[in-house]
């Protein structure tokens, strides 16, 4: 082979790999698990723990901050304002805004699935094993005792599925499971005494109850979840009032007639009715607003709203008040049915409503006009 062909052949190689590569390397989709409101800006967290702070006025990125040397699996705020993350590094890390650096406040082991502080700004780790005290290195996971859901078997020291978590105005630690077609389950711990809480589930069935995630006003706790699992959809939300659990509100499919229209072997048309499910809510996170004191729910039908006033167990005193369109999630870990496209929904002090999608990022909800920044 000639020297000017053999040139001609690299070039050739060159201009059919070098778009090929290209094609190979395409910007992973980003979706989120996380946000913190703080002040002006939020904090996001994506799936594959990269964490931005963008302004919520603008939508742009704030300033930069100092790089995080590992992946990101939980952020929190303390008491004080100060942002708080774990790292795959099991590290524990406080974000100082004054200095825009990041110091190193602890340590931890195990998988980390949630940060949270008391009210006197002690730290709990929400983990695989269980809860920890990050300062004392102690571990605390319930006996099958505190268990509302006797479908599951709990693996020693260890949970069965990723809790939802939750601190409430008294120091109350929620742990909520969402086992799908299997129900969920629901743990107290109280974080001053620091040991579980035994809770009066009598009225409820948890095995029929996953859960997604809770909210409190000033007198109540409430849980929320819901399920579709093969042709059937239902959700909850329950109520908790002196460590007792009711049920607040049911949603389920019902048996509903449609008109159908078949074609016959002779070719004309037949009219007829078939009988299918539909009208329940798959619930999942759920929100307490402190201005007009109402609760606000999200569902694959949008976000509902209810006045405390009203009686919430009937799904008709819920007011529809948007219905976002939003990209559709991936399925459920125990359940042949769609996951739950918003993971978590929040109203400020001023009524601003947010909730954060899976791919479209943060939602904000004020005066009827609902943007995104991501």
């Amino acid at each position: 082979m000639n020297r000017s062909l053999l040139v001609v052949l690299l070039c050739f190689i060159c201009f059919i790999e070098i778009p090929s590569h290209a094609q190979s390397v395409e910007e992973e989709e980003v979706t989120y698990k996380d946000f913190i409101i703080d002040s002006e800006n939020v904090w996001l967290l994506t799936t594959n723990g990269i964490l931005k702070q963008v302004n919520l006025n603008s939508g742009q990125l704030a300033k930069s901050t100092t790089t995080i040397d590992s992946m990101v699996v939980a952020i929190t705020k303390d008491r004080k304002g100060a942002i708080v993350i774990g790292d795959t590094a099991h590290y524990l890390k406080q974000y100082n805004k004054q200095t825009n650096q990041w110091h190193d406040i602890g340590t931890y082991a195990g998988k980390l699935t949630g940060i949270i502080f008391d009210n006197q700004n002690r730290c709990l780790l929400v983990t695989k094993g269980g809860l920890v005290d990050p300062d004392k290195q102690q571990t605390y996971f319930p006996d099958n005792s505190y268990s509302g859901n006797k479908s599951i078997r709990f693996i020693k020291k260890g949970w069965v599925a990723t809790p939802a978590y939750f601190i409430d105005s008294h120091d109350r630690l929620w742990l909520g499971f969402n086992y799908g077609e299997w129900g969920g389950d629901v743990f107290a711990f109280d974080a001053n005494k620091r040991r579980f809480i035994q809770l009066k589930k009598d009225s409820i069935q948890l095995g029929l109850n996953p859960v997604f995630g809770f909210c409190e006003d000033p007198s109540n706790v409430y849980i929320s979840g819901g399920v579709s699992h093969m042709f059937m959809t239902h959700g909850s939300i329950l109520k908790v009032s002196d460590q007792t659990i009711n049920s607040l509100l049911l949603s389920r499919d019902v048996e509903t007639p449609v008109n159908v229209t078949t074609m016959q072997p002779d070719g004309t048309q037949k009219e007829g009715i078939m009988t299918t499910w539909r009208g329940g809510h798959r619930i999942g996170p759920v929100a307490y607003n402190p201005v007009d004191k109402c609760l606000y729910f999200f569902s694959q039908l949008g976000i509902h709203k209810g006045e405390l006033t009203a009686d919430l167990s009937d799904i008709k005193q819920w007011q529809n008040i948007l219905t976002p369109e939003l990209q559709g999630s991936g399925g459920q870990q125990f359940a042949a049915g769609p996951g739950m496209n918003v993971q978590k929904m929040v109203v400020t002090a001023d009524g601003t409503l947010f909730f954060l999608a899976d791919h479209e990022g943060l939602g904000i909800y004020k005066n009827n006009e609902l943007r995104f920044v991501k």
